[in-house]
């Protein structure tokens, strides 16, 4: 696993799998999940970790697309 924050969007992206991104869907506000063609969770953005407080629901955020 990789994290990564980038300061001009002040976005952290947490990289689970090195596989290919086919579809990404935001699946709470501020929080957007990537897939793989198998409909694996491979990343998961944050946006806006200073500006908003996060409380993500991990079970609702990694379920399939």
């Amino acid at each position: 696993m990789t994290i990564q924050y980038d300061h001009e969007t002040d976005s952290i992206y947490l990289i689970l799998s090195d596989d290919k991104v086919v579809e990404s869907e935001e699946r709470q506000e501020d929080v957007i999940v990537d897939y793989n063609a198998k409909d694996e969770v491979v990343a998961i953005e944050v946006l806006h970790v200073k500006k908003n407080e996060h409380t993500i629901d991990l079970p609702i955020v990694l379920q399939s697309a």
